[in-house]
């Protein structure tokens, strides 16, 4: 039997093994998927393979390219340089310069710059959700935007 999982806006998916029940998230940007319904074959950790139908919505969300840096002050320490490539009232997906040790559950402090006439600079926390290779998806740690982003994002049609 299939399951269906649907791919978000940020091209993350949650997959879970229908044998031992452990989940999943992954960021999916890296294999640019294309069609809006595809077939793919997935390995658990417990062994168990099963089949999955990943579904992606029509593109609901603006597309970005907005550079900025990250840096984390966790327990894992990484910086660098980045590329918001999706962008919404919750979260985000970037790609960043290097290939790090970031893991799911990191929190990352962004700041970049925004395309609006003024340039403005914004500077927010986020939670990783998933990653794949350079590409992340993070969510917002605070659903309040009174910041420049605030404006943005409603002149953008980016609330959700």
């Amino acid at each position: 039997m299939e399951q269906r999982i649907l791919i978000d806006s940020f091209d993350t998916a949650q997959f879970a093994c229908p044998e031992c029940n452990r989940e999943k998230s992954m960021q999916l940007s890296e294999y640019n998927i294309k069609r809006q319904s595809t077939k793919v074959k997935c390995r658990c950790r417990c062994g168990h393979t099963y089949m999955v139908i990943l579904e992606k919505k029509i593109e609901s969300i603006q597309n970005t390219q907005l550079l900025g840096t990250f840096v984390s002050k966790d327990i894992i320490k990484c910086s660098g340089k980045m590329i918001i490539k999706k962008l919404n009232s919750k979260g985000i997906m970037l790609k960043t310069n290097i290939e790090q040790g970031i893991l799911p559950g990191l929190k990352l402090f962004l700041e970049f710059v925004l395309d609006d006439a003024k340039q403005s600079i914004v500077k927010k926390e986020v939670v990783v959700k998933a990653k794949k290779g350079k590409y992340l998806s993070a969510e917002f740690t605070s659903d309040e935007h009174s910041d420049n982003l605030g404006p943005y994002l409603f002149f953008n049609k980016l609330y959700i």
